[in-house]
């Protein structure tokens, strides 16, 4: 083998701390007062509304109207021009033709004070006031992210003249016409006015002839066109240095104000700054932990290639940060949430596999009586596509979380957009886990372990995990778990079978997100209330009959109050005004602050689980075709069909963990079942991927029992300790969570925890043996 020249490793290491220097810290300059930045760092980073704060709404037209696309856009644009307007620039707003409705992201500004989400929600769904203003006064002037100016409120003769309304305008639409002095064609806006408006607008086109008639949305001026000559056909056109895009943004704004409908709200979720921020501090905190655990133990089980494990995996945590703050050229600052977090902090231990694989098979090699170059070789030649396949199946996982889940997906024809970026998220930064621990753990792990392997001191075979200088090579016991498998099996009957009861008698429990409903919690400091009173406070005031939970948070000392709906309707944004203000009533000693609210309307909480359902059985379908097709030679589709039965296996006790603590069934665990699917499978393609390279050096004339027992014995030790490692590192997040009372990844990490080691055991024990029966009955039948 080509030895890698020595300063190879210096040269590696120095790229990944500065990758990880410059991810974390960013590169800024300055330009006189204003800040320049070159690269950006994790400062830069876009965190969604469950770590800042903020508000999930999703708006449909009042009264049972079906609107048109046109229609829909033209209320996003309302809401976007509103939001424009109360400086909120960082938001998500879409439309979802397929289900009629608005959806819209926002945290709140990090200058508010006055966290009313109510308020916020009415403002922007209130009905659009467009009108047509003589003049363009103006009493001040804002500038948008772009640096564009923002001029608000009409002031002087233009606050006073209103020559047009809404209700006069009977179509806008962006169009094309050629320019009469120059001939070069340019994008307009086109106006059809009422009856009433043509005579509005004749009188006022006469009188204003030369001077500028302002257009407003609410009170922000949306364009100032001078008036060139008098229009009495009630047909105008709007020109200008527009761009396609502004000209049909203006179309659509000013179609907005004359709208048929108004807007209601259908799904509404609302959570505190406070209550993110503590999170966001929590996972940080739980994922350097998690780093620390886990380098300590790589370095005691591998030792110098443990050492060269955990500066890969520091040079994945960077490529990480930097897909995720906008670092690389023509990517955007990406919204990271709470489960986001919590898939990079997963990714780290899932992200030590390949370096577990290569350095396992390294000193299975050594222990053989291979030289130090000659183990290397092979180590890292035989890995190589293990690896391989078991990055593909997680990675398969994690886009068809970002596709069914994305903002716009493949199921949007049928389901819709997503109303939750949660999922996305988690899905997102899976797979930039997986492709970061691809790049680091195959290609910048072996240049640094060949350099390393260059050195005279490092030329000793028990730095890599091999026997010292005049010792015996260790010699693994060797198990037989096909003779053993009606033992495994009937544990894991056992264990299902226990599980099922229980969950039977418990009973499952589907969150609001799925059977739809609505659930306030409020931060409470006073006295004075407890659970029933609050319940009949909210009976007698509002009608409505209610579950109540009073916790003590261990970190702060303070009361939380959690109020749960009865029934599957949701609420709108002033009957949960009403609520808040029935509290403060009825509760004078007490000061109730809104946490969090979450509102869904029954009907889209039955087409998400749909989606759900859909994304598992599409994703199982990739899945088992790409296991058939790739291990065809050792049995293929009964290789694809063993390992999905095992993978069935890790969901249902997920599912029992998740009955039997109590916990809704929601989006999170969907997350936990679909990265169940890619994780225990990666192990267990590592196994099949050990059969296949046996059973072509041992030749068709060998036993498959024979290869697959010698198989599970070679991947034993890799299995355990790339499922401890993924386990310590959800025990921490766990903990974290559990101190800190972030009850979404506590719903997370604690069925991933039992999973991985459900996993770990069907990978192992179940899966392969139910593919060697099968190919034994096979044989037995030729």
């Amino acid at each position: 083998m080509r030895r890698v020249k020595k300063p190879v490793f210096f040269v590696v290491l120095v790229l990944i701390a500065a990758l990880v220097y410059t991810s974390l810290f960013g590169v800024y300059g300055q330009n006189g007062d204003f800040k320049v930045t070159y690269l950006k760092g994790a400062q830069d980073i876009r965190w969604g509304i469950d770590i800042r704060g903020g508000v999930e709404a999703t708006f449909s037209p009042a009264e049972g109207i079906t609107a048109t696309s046109s229609e829909l856009e033209s209320a996003k644009q309302i809401i976007e021009t509103r939001m424009v307007a109360q400086n909120i620039t960082d938001y998500e707003l879409y439309t979802d033709e397929a289900n009629n409705r608005i959806i819209v992201r926002f945290p709140w500004k990090s200058d508010e004070t006055d966290f009313d989400p109510e308020k916020a929600i009415n403002e922007l769904s209130a009905t659009a006031m467009l009108t047509f203003r003589e003049g363009m006064e103006y009493e001040t002037t804002e500038y948008g992210e772009g640096g564009q100016e923002i001029h608000k409120t009409p002031a002087g003769t233009t606050a006073e003249t209103v020559l047009l309304e809404g209700a006069d305008v009977v179509r806008a639409q962006p169009g094309v016409q050629q320019d009469q002095n120059t001939g070069a064609t340019q994008y307009v806006v086109q106006l059809e006015l009422s009856e009433e408006g043509k005579e509005k607008f004749s009188e006022a086109t006469g009188r204003l002839t030369g001077k500028v008639i302002s257009i407003w949305m609410d009170d922000v001026m949306l364009s100032y066109p001078t008036v060139n000559e008098q229009i009495t056909d009630g047909n105008a056109v709007i020109s200008g240095s527009f761009t396609s895009e502004e000209a049909t943004t203006l179309a659509a704004q000013i179609q907005a104000g004359a709208l048929p409908f108004a807007l209601e709200t259908s799904n509404f979720n609302s959570l505190a700054p406070t209550l993110g921020s503590q999170a966001l501090n929590a996972m940080l905190m739980a994922g350097v932990i998690a780093f620390l655990v886990i380098a300590v133990l790589m370095i005691v089980c591998f030792r110098l290639p443990g050492v060269v494990a955990v500066i890969s995996l520091a040079g994945q945590m960077g490529i990480c940060f930097a897909a995720v703050s906008g670092f690389f050229p023509n990517m955007n600052s990406f919204t990271m949430t709470l489960p986001g977090i919590a898939g990079l902090i997963l990714s780290i231990g899932i992200g030590v596999d390949a370096n577990v694989i290569t350095a396992s098979r390294v000193r299975e090699e050594l222990n053989n009586g291979k030289t130090l170059d000659g183990a290397l070789k092979n180590g890292f030649q035989s890995s190589f596509w293990a690896i391989f396949d078991g990055n593909i199946t997680t990675a398969i996982v994690a886009i068809m979380l970002m596709m069914v889940f994305g903002p716009s997906n493949i199921l949007s024809m049928i389901f819709g957009q997503s109303t939750t970026g949660s999922i996305f998220s988690f899905g997102f930064t899976l797979l930039v886990g997986i492709i970061a621990n691809f790049i680091m753990g195959v290609f910048a792990t072996r240049l640094m372990t060949l350099s390393l392997a260059s050195f005279k001191p490092f030329r000793k075979s028990w730095l890599f995990g091999g026997p010292k200088e005049g010792q015996e090579p260790k010699r693994d016991k060797r198990f037989s778990f096909f003779g053993n498998r009606r033992a495994y099996y009937t544990i894991s009957a056992v264990v299902l079978v226990a599980g099922l009861i229980a969950s039977l008698v418990m009973g499952p429990k589907l969150d609001i997100q799925f059977a739809g409903g609505a659930m306030i919690r409020y931060n409470v400091e006073g006295e004075g209330y407890n659970s029933e009173s609050i319940a009949s406070t909210i009976s007698d005031k509002m009608g409505l009959d209610s579950s109540v939970s009073v916790n003590k948070d261990i970190t702060t000392g303070q009361d939380s109050v959690t109020v749960s709906f009865a029934g599957n309707k949701s609420l709108t944004p002033d009957q949960q005004a009403q609520v808040a203000e029935a509290l403060s009533e009825a509760y004078d000693q007490a000061t109730f602050t809104l946490l969090e609210s979450n509102s869904v309307d029954a009907t889209m909480g039955a087409k998400f689980f749909q989606k759900c359902m859909v994304c598992f059985v599409l994703t199982a379908v990739l899945l088992l075709a790409y296991i058939a097709l790739r291990f065809k030679k050792i049995g293929g589709l009964s290789a694809g069909l063993t390992a999905i039965v095992a993978l069935l296996h890790d969901i249902i006790i997920a599912f029992c963990i998740f009955v039997i603590f109590g916990m809704a069934i929601n989006d999170i665990f969907i997350a936990v079942v679909l990265t169940l699917l890619g994780y225990s499978l990666n192990s267990t393609i590592v196994i099949y991927d050990r059969v296949r390279e046996n059973k072509r050096k041992l030749g068709p004339r060998a036993e498959f029992v024979d290869t697959m027992d010698l198989s599970l014995n070679q991947t034993l030790g890799r299995t355990v300790l790339t499922s401890l490692t993924t386990f310590l590192a959800l025990v921490v997040v766990l903990a974290v969570a559990g101190v800190f009372s972030i009850s979404t990844v506590v719903s997370f990490s604690l069925p991933m925890m039992v999973g991985v080691v459900a996993g770990c055991f069907s990978s192992q024990f179940i899966a392969p043996n139910l593919f060697a029966a099968w190919q034994v009955r096979k044989a037995d039948k030729k």
